[in-house]
């Protein structure tokens, strides 16, 4: 093993986990300035991370090194959720200075977090996934109690933390039983011998750590029915924190679930492709349908972004390593909802002002009081529900004809009728902004901040830019290969 190629690779994160470290013991360094410190080293250290990952992606270097995998996919995904937590970052310099909640440990929890995901991006191990997981989960678990005078927000916490120890609780025995059949945790050799496992007497025993591994992620991309802990959590959570769980958290679980599940369907065969199927299905209605009922933002977009990732579950049934333009539907998918959910809940947070309640009467006025946050959010929530020509159709209609190619027909007109539905509580918070008075005149008292509108206005011309240019995008995504 080449440590001098492997300290290269890992750079863009051993920048951020050297940051995180450095804000965590700013604390007991400074008595002032502390927020504004630890924001600025947090930022540099992500765009230094985001930089670099694309460096690599450039260079185009391909290979294997102990437990992880190197590849223009990887740097794609450490890109992803690099802009994701940048986005967090921003959002949350105003959201805690209104709040004098600006603690060190806050931002260094999210570096924390982050270096997880990318070990979950990268790792060719079950183990190292597993570890990833942990990483990213726990730094996440305390992050959504950081309102910890707040009772919904301790409430979020300890249910994101039950439900999530059950996660991996699952996702462990799954894994134990998969070494246990196949003397083998590494994905490229498992890989290899599934034939000769899934032919053996041992077949039982595999599949059902199988399907404990895909509940595992299951209940992480909170897909129906491991989706509860979800609204609540969402809600509870501090609202740049709940963007993090609906952005970053859900795509580095999704590119490790493509990592995991793309040897496997083919050789498990039809009932994995079922399961999946029943699950993508479920997850979208029962989504839909209870994002219909609900007058909080926070847990609209919750149940919202449940319905995602069943849409994003569509091209599963019928994944193997001979479907790559699944693979780039997928990815292409979760691009456009990063931008599409962190520019909607940088609205939100807007909305709030220094209260944590998220109605949507909360937005009412805001087109007459703030044109140009209206008309983002506007986009933002019609890319959502997939209107052309924004990046969120071209996200769907690069997923579902992908879908349809490999034969998933009934489920795409499934994913069809469910979007058709997610236009009503889309629309909805449109027709308040434009055609609806401000209550109480809370949009007259509050002004964006400078890093929100940053957060706003790089969302809104990426969806715009890549809604009229998809091709730009999607080349990206599939010369980043399997």
């Amino acid at each position: 093993m080449n440590w001098f190629q492997f300290l290269g690779l890992t750079l863009p994160w051993l920048i951020v986990l050297g940051a995180s470290l450095t804000v965590l013991f700013l604390g007991t360094l400074m008595k002032r300035g502390a927020h504004a410190v630890s924001m600025a080293i947090s930022l540099l250290s992500l765009v230094a991370a985001l930089f670099l990952s694309w460096q690599h992606w450039v260079a185009d270097v391909t290979v294997s090194m102990g437990m992880m995998s190197f590849g223009r996919m990887t740097f794609l995904g450490w890109m992803v959720i690099a802009i994701a937590s940048i986005f967090t970052v921003l959002l949350s310099h105003d959201y805690l200075a209104r709040r004098k909640l600006g603690h060190p440990e806050y931002y260094s929890l999210i570096l924390l977090s982050t270096v997880g995901m990318a070990s979950l991006i990268a790792g060719s191990h079950l183990m190292l996934i597993f570890l990833g997981i942990e990483v990213m989960s726990i730094a996440v678990y305390a992050l959504a109690g950081f309102l910890r005078h707040r009772l919904s927000g301790n409430e979020a916490a300890l249910k994101y933390f039950l439900t999530g120890a059950f996660a991996s609780a699952f996702l462990l025995l799954g894994i134990a039983f998969i070494f246990g059949t196949t003397k083998t945790m590494d994905l490229t050799v498992l890989a290899e011998q599934l034939p000769t496992v899934l032919s053996g007497d041992m077949a039982s025993w595999f599949l059902f750590g199988v399907a404990m591994v895909l509940i595992g992620f299951a209940f992480k991309i909170a897909a129906v029915p491991f989706h509860a802990w979800a609204p609540d959590a969402y809600d509870g959570a501090p609202t740049p924190i709940t963007q993090f769980m609906a952005t970053a958290v859900k795509a580095a679980a999704f590119f490790a679930l493509l990592r995991v599940a793309s040897p496997l369907v083919v050789a498990v065969g039809p009932g994995w492709a079922k399961t999946l199927w029943l699950l993508s299905a479920a997850t979208m209605i029962i989504g839909n349908l209870a994002a219909l009922m609900q007058d909080n933002l926070k847990r609209m977009l919750a149940y919202s972004s449940i319905a995602h990732a069943g849409y994003a579950l569509v091209a599963f049934p019928t994944l193997s390593t001979q479907t790559p333009e699944l693979v780039h539907g997928v990815i292409f998918y979760l691009i456009a909802y990063t931008f599409m959910t962190a520019g909607s809940f940088a609205i939100v947070a807007f909305a709030q002002g220094q209260g944590e309640s998220a109605d949507v009467s909360h937005v009412a006025g805001l087109a007459k009081r703030h044109p140009w946050m209206a008309a983002s959010f506007t986009i933002f929530l019609l890319s959502l529900t997939g209107f052309p020509p924004t990046l969120g159709f071209f996200g769907k209609y690069f997923l579902f004809s992908g879908a349809i190619k490999n034969g998933s027909i009934g489920l795409v007109v499934l994913a069809l009728l469910s979007s058709a539905v997610s236009a009503y509580y889309y629309l909805r918070p449109i027709v308040v902004m434009y055609f609806h008075e401000s209550r109480e005149g809370v949009l007259e008292r509050t002004s964006p901040a400078t890093s929100l509108v940053a957060v706003v206005t790089i969302a809104f011309l990426a969806i715009l830019y890549f809604g009229i240019f998809p091709s730009d995008l999607l080349a990206i995504v599939q010369r980043s290969g399997m």
